[in-house]
């Protein structure tokens, strides 16, 4: 057992050296397996430079209390693709296993794809407990797992975890995306396909490791060699995320408790429609209302199923929302209560427990609440906020699987109803969840330290591929100063998802000032102009996994600047946000990556990264840049609650900041599919092709020294075809259905 771990020890510190002397290998036109057999383990190696890219070191089955360490590997037989082995077992501490106790196991390699190299462990004569891998831990970089920053920003070195919802963590409450996937900054990403509850060890005492209570593992080693590459095929794997619809990008407004703070109104439904006039009457751009608990009969407010008295008509009040532009959802979780208790505890649907969760593992348990739930959807409610479900009220062990079958059965209800025209959103959602439901990120503290764990979570959410998420602009606990939910509105603009709390002491057309209502409005509208922009990197998500709101590491992976940066991001591919999340700052420092940028804030300062520049943030201000290159749609193209705007039509505007050299295209979604948006140089020439974007619109096109202009073949006078602003380099035209423009001698504003 000593030389075995000298041994051991050996390999670890020359992983990299002829001392490592596989006995068995098996090869795809990327990867290269080699497996030692004695003492058991193996690495993956990149083909094309021979860098070794993962290190195994140890397999442990547990049986009961014992732990069982694989110790050789024999009866290796081989086919093209897949490589499989015995697992010799030993008891730890013995030299002898006592008789009648397990000592073999099976493990399976098999390239699923060149890139992607399954392994598979099982035993076939008793069911252990736990299977826990471990690798030598190469100094790498690991981005994923949970969304709440377990290892401290975004890197996850240093956490030991359980692989659970989080609970009450700090600065947040019960954060609790997740999924069983990370990547490193060494070009490849781990998913262990699995439900079950389990623990991750990041970087401990040079180590990195899993464990998850199953009685075989299986977990795929995915190979980039960029990130994106690494997203890709997990999306293909573990599935892409749901595609909300286009109301769901607007703006979505609540009250922690409805029946609080009537002030003026006479009734919680009265004050629903107050509210939406409100928004209405200050031209805050709105598309859905939700109801927290408690807003049902009974008395948790929760499990009657229905609407309670301070709600006389709810058919009337869903009817008025909509005749609004707006739709209504509710909170809802697998918490019983009510008559949903008492008929789920009397058909023995139910765990132990206060507010016991049911048991959707069984067939007649979940279809029963799936059908309890859609009262709501029959009542005309389009979408629910879910909660809990990391809070004790069901056995660990079926955890993880809740949190994808409570989305699925809710996303269900709703489906058969409306079709795909529902959202859901939800705090407690584990990996093959994003089928079914977007994220927010539990309950904030009213704090600026709050606020800097929604932006680290923005970005940890969209590297385990849920790219739909949001905050409570302004935090849950308590009542946010002007400040800080300035702040937040700031931040929210520039996230996929945009969700305000408003109520006693915290709404903002009562509880504030001018300013912070125009603040309000402002961040609003960025939004909700920004829809054709999110929206189809939303899509694009659902296609390759890259998030919309990602870390700049992403994107710049050699940057030793940005392995743990947190505090900007990248805004799709084109846009960096700095929020602002220091008190009483009215300017920042903002890193800017390699490439070259300009303030999308003014327009007219243009920078060489990398760099680092002071950036003005007065409040009401948050610090943005755009790439050179960048392809940027915006516009209206959601009515919602629009009734200010007089023969309201969808329209477009869409911003180009072209490339001296090089040529950049946007994907555009329009609904129904993609449509490209081309900007190239022909000669001296500019030109920007589109096809139907379904809207009319309006190009800008930032560029200098504009000769001429034709779409389609016609030449276009100033003025008339177009305009020309040479002091901010800003031409404009409109367009109508497919275009294909060219500007005669345009340069780009950022140089050559």
């Amino acid at each position: 057992m000593i030389k075995r771990l000298v041994l051991a020890a050996m390999l670890f510190l020359f992983s990299g050296s002829a001392l490592w002397a596989a006995t068995e290998t098996l090869e795809s036109p990327a990867l290269r397996i080699e497996l030692n057999t004695s003492p058991y383990s193996f690495r993956v190696i990149e083909r094309s430079t021979g860098d070794v890219l993962l290190s195994q070191s140890n397999t442990i089955f547990k049986f009961v209390s014992e732990l069982y360490p694989a110790t050789d590997a024999t009866d290796v037989s081989k086919t093209a693709s897949s490589m499989q082995a015995t697992l010799v077992l030993q008891l730890a501490g013995r030299e002898r296993l006592p008789a009648g106790t397990p000592d073999k196991a099976q493990v399976v390699f098999t390239f699923i794809k060149p890139e992607v190299l399954q392994v598979f462990l099982k035993y076939d004569n008793g069911t252990p407990a736990e299977i826990s891998e471990e690798f030598n831990d190469q100094g790498e970089h690991y981005y994923g797992i949970w969304e709440y920053p377990a290892g401290g920003n975004i890197d996850n070195r240093g956490a030991d975890r359980d692989f659970l919802g989080m609970r009450n963590s700090r600065y947040v409450h019960h954060s609790s995306a997740r999924a069983p996937f990370y990547m490193t900054s060494n070009k490849y990403g781990i998913y262990v396909e699995t439900p079950a509850d389990g623990h991750y060890a990041i970087a401990q005492a040079g180590r990195t490791s899993f464990s998850f209570r199953e009685p075989q593992l299986k977990y795929d080693i995915i190979y980039g060699p960029a990130y994106a590459d690494i997203l890709d095929r997990y999306n293909a794997i573990a599935g892409p995320a749901f595609m909300p619809p286009l109301w769901a990008f607007g703006t979505i407004w609540w009250r922690d408790d409805a029946h609080e703070d009537l002030r003026d109104a006479a009734n919680a439904q009265e004050k629903v429609i107050q509210d939406a006039d409100r928004l209405r009457a200050l031209h805050i751009p709105a598309s859905a209302m939700w109801l927290d608990r408690p807003y049902a009969s009974g008395d948790q407010g929760w499990g009657n199923m229905d609407l309670d008295s301070s709600f006389p008509d709810p058919p009337k009040m869903i009817r008025e929302l909509k005749d609004r532009g707006m739709n209504l959802m509710v909170w809802i979780a697998n918490r019983n209560s009510g008559h949903l208790f008492e008929e789920g505890a009397a058909k023995g649907y139910l765990f132990p427990g206060n507010w016991p969760a049911a048991d959707l593992r069984r067939p007649e348990v979940y279809n029963w609440f799936k059908d309890k739930l859609s009262a709501y959807v029959r009542l005309g409610i389009k979408g629910y906020k879910i909660d809990r479900g990391d809070e004790d009220e069901m056995p660990r062990s079926v955890e993880n699987l809740n949190a994808v079958l409570f989305p699925k059965l809710a996303a269900e209800g709703q489906s058969e109803v409306n079709g795909n025209d529902y959202f859901i959103f939800s705090r407690n959602a584990s990996d093959t969840a994003r089928k079914y439901t977007s994220i927010w990120s539990g309950d904030p503290w009213n704090n600026f330290a709050g606020l800097e764990m929604a932006i680290k979570n923005a970005q940890r959410s969209g590297a385990i591929n849920f790219p739909m998420w949001g905050s409570d602009t302004g935090a849950y606990f308590s009542v946010p100063t002007k400040e800080l939910f300035a702040r937040w509105f700031e931040f929210s603009a520039y996230s996929s998802m945009m969700e305000v709390l408003i109520g006693p002491k915290r709404t903002v057309w009562y509880d504030y000032d001018q300013a912070l209502v125009d603040i309000a409005k402002t961040y609003a509208t960025t939004h909700h102009d920004l829809i054709p922009y999110t929206r189809s990197y939303v899509y694009a998500a659902t296609q390759t996994g890259m998030p919309v709101m990602r870390s700049l590491i992403l994107e710049y992976p050699t940057d030793k600047n940005l392995f743990d940066t947190w505090d900007e991001y990248l805004y799709g591919h084109d846009l960096l946000v700095a929020p602002v999340t220091i008190e009483g700052a009215t300017e920042r420092k903002v890193y800017l990556p390699t490439g070259r940028w300009i303030n999308y804030n003014h327009r007219t300062t243009m920078y060489e990264g990398p760099t680092t520049i002071s950036a003005e943030a007065p409040l009401g201000t948050i610090p943005v840049f755009v790439r050179e290159g960048a392809i940027i749609p915006r516009g209206d193209i959601l009515k919602g609650n629009n009734n200010w705007q007089e023969n309201w039509a969808p329209k477009l505007h869409i911003e180009i900041f072209p490339s001296g050299q090089l040529a950049s295209q946007f994907d555009y979604y329009t609904g129904s599919g993609v449509q490209k948006i081309i900007a190239s140089r022909k000669g001296d020439n500019l030109e920007i092709s589109l096809g139907d974007l379904g809207a009319n619109g309006t190009l800008e096109v930032y560029c200098r020294n504009v000769k001429g202009v034709s779409s389609n073949g016609a030449a276009l006078s100033q003025g008339a075809g177009y305009t020309y602003d040479a002091r901010a380099h800003k031409l404009s035209v409109s367009f109508q259905g497919a275009t294909n423009l060219v500007i005669d001698g345009a340069s780009s504003v950022f140089g050559p």
